[in-house]
């Protein structure tokens, strides 16, 4: 009894952390938060666009210059860059996937161990199948993450910040292969 109790917390925490990071994403249709222009001085011509603001991750939030962004606000200011944008998609793509596959990875994990703790013929394979597929969730859900991160790098390329560190992988004249670092 025990042993099913601890499965169907197991289930629920996996469930309650890919719910907690899939709140991060705003509803599908939703229209991007728009900010107001910010009032111009007397000294500050007309004319004058905004300045678009370097994107960054620090301290497990976005931020542009100084301002905190939240997740909503970084994505619709990324989004106004296509190839930004089709990144981000993919992105959400490969997550709302991960989602899916850590749900039933969970609960075949859960069920699983139930049915494998009274003896049962399919609890073994059950358990292994569904830590399988849990942890291939996981993996899912970091690729996914690396997607949003090098979206907000092609914005940032583009209006022409660029990374402070670039790893590269570059042929040598032996016909093999090296790394190429660039600060």
């Amino acid at each position: 009894m025990r042993l099913f109790l601890f499965a169907v917390l197991l289930v629920f925490a996996n469930m309650s952390f890919a719910q907690s990071v899939w709140d991060q994403y705003p509803p599908k249709g939703s229209t991007p938060v728009v900010k107001e222009e910010p009032v111009r001085t007397v000294e500050e011509p007309v004319n004058s666009a905004p300045v678009k603001e370097k994107i960054e991750w620090s301290l497990g939030h976005w931020y542009a210059g100084y301002r905190k962004l939240s997740e909503s606000e970084m994505e619709a200011i990324v989004s106004t860059n296509p190839e930004a944008a089709a990144e981000l998609r993919a992105g959400k793509s490969l997550y709302s996937k991960a989602l899916v596959l850590s749900a039933v990875g969970g609960a075949a994990l859960g069920v699983g161990i139930a049915y494998w703790s009274k003896e049962g013929s399919w609890g073994k394979p059950l358990t292994i199948g569904g830590g399988a597929v849990a942890l291939f969730a996981i993996v899912l859900g970091g690729i996914s993450g690396t997607h949003t991160t090098a979206a907000v790098e092609i914005y940032n390329k583009s209006i022409g910040y660029d990374t402070s560190l670039q790893i590269k992988i570059a042929p040598t004249p032996q016909g093999g292969a090296a790394l190429a670092f660039a600060f």
